[in-house]
């Protein structure tokens, strides 16, 4: 126990605390993303796996002013409709945060179930690493890293793509699970993927290298549970057209489309004269109407232009080896930050190649490539890639100090 509690883990987790109390600026999704999740939670039915909102109390959230926003707290009523835009795990995160900080409003009180997950989460990594040097460059590259709390700071589904993470990490640290903890992993595999259904590569990943490196039986098991779990669990009834679509606008194309939901919107509206919004997209003849639209506009621009998106794709999984796609840096700078960012991800995929980092380079890869093929790295998108990119570093450091002593020692 004393390898977790002592102090200088205890200072280490108030200076994590107070650097994200300064990395507050008050960053949240809008209401009608976030909020139908807070109604869901308040109304929340045992009984059967779905999302039960108030959409008139969503629209009274969506006029609070920002300082009643954070503090608002969501009632129960019977006046509900069912909602299916988003994946369902975030809700019950939003039932344990309100259990546990009840005294909080209920966006505030999931973001500090972020902190808490944060915080534990860096102690527990701290802990892997037996040099003082790596534990020192983990605690400034992720613990304490303002691009990191600006998203442990945002209280929505993004922060927990960190878990499979963390979860890839630990075998690659310690290489030894044993059959209850691949149980238990395989479980949290399931909740976070209901949660955030991109993470999925990552988890295959892991079954597969657990497979071939340590016991075939245990990853079998663990597949097969994580699986047969996934397929109880309702299934969203959207596709990634949207995403899709807007992704192209992430670089400069001939079709004017830029990153943004609402050239989406503008689309669909140019098409049908109907107008859709982030309001109105949850309604079940809205959506389909939607994303049929711009599926058929998406595929035809694969098909005519597919040059365009590969080279997207590629710079897509490029960056994510990097800082990331910032499209409002690239508003103020041009294409420099792409440039920098394509740089750094260059050099780091070779840096990880030098040293024979060959997992970690897949487990980057996988990470975020269930959305680069058609969406640019954005921070929230990628934040599930950070904790593997410090241990990369890590581990760089690592093989040119163990170079310097080879030679020394020659």
């Amino acid at each position: 126990m004393t390898k977790y509690i002592n102090k200088t883990n205890l200072i280490a987790i108030v200076i994590i605390f107070l650097v994200l109390k300064l990395a507050d600026f008050n960053q949240a999704m809008t209401a009608y993303w976030v909020g139908p999740y807070l109604s869901a939670a308040v109304n929340f039915d045992w009984s059967q796996f779905v999302l039960n909102v108030n959409m008139e109390e969503v629209r009274y959230f969506d006029q609070l002013p920002q300082s009643e926003y954070w503090e608002y707290e969501f009632n129960a009523t019977n006046n509900l409709m069912q909602y299916d835009y988003l994946p369902k795990g975030l809700v019950l995160l939003v039932i344990l945060a309100k259990k546990i900080f009840f005294f909080l409003g209920d966006l505030e009180a999931l973001q500090y179930l972020q902190y808490s997950a944060h915080i534990l989460l860096s102690i527990f990594m701290l802990t892997l690493f037996e040099k003082r040097y790596q534990k020192i460059l983990f605690f400034l590259l992720y613990a304490i890293n303002p691009l990191v709390l600006w998203v442990v700071n945002y209280p929505f589904y993004y922060f927990w793509q960190v878990i499979p993470s963390l979860i890839f990490v630990y075998w690659y640290l310690k290489k030894d699970i044993k059959l209850p903890l691949m149980v238990f992993f395989s479980t949290i595999f399931v909740f976070i993927y209901i949660t955030r259904p991109t993470v999925l590569l990552l988890v295959f990943l892991f079954y597969f290298l657990f497979a071939l490196k340590n016991n075939f039986k245990y990853a079998l098991i663990g597949f097969a549970l994580f699986f047969g779990l996934i397929n109880v669990v309702p299934k969203l009834n959207i596709g990634p057209w949207h995403t899709m679509y807007v992704g192209i606008g992430a670089y400069e194309n001939p079709y004017g489309i830029e990153l943004s939901d609402e050239d989406g919107y503008k689309y669909y509206k140019e098409q049908t004269g109907k107008l859709v919004n982030s309001g109105n997209i949850m309604q079940e003849d809205v959506k389909k109407d939607y994303y049929k639209i711009l599926k058929a506009r998406y595929l035809a621009i694969v098909k005519e232009n597919p040059v365009m998106i590969i080279k997207h794709a590629v710079l897509n999984t490029i960056q994510a080896y990097s800082i990331g796609y910032s499209n409002s840096l690239n508003q103020k700078f041009g294409n420099k930050i792409i440039y920098l960012s394509v740089l750094i991800g260059l050099i780091f995929m070779g840096l990880l190649i030098y040293t024979k980092q060959y997992i970690l380079f897949l487990a980057i890869g996988f990470a975020s490539g269930s959305f680069t093929l058609y969406y640019p790295p954005i921070l929230t998108y990628m934040f599930g890639n950070f904790i593997l990119l410090v241990v990369g570093v890590i581990g760089i450091v690592d093989y040119f100090i163990k170079q310097k002593h080879l030679k020394s020692a020659a």
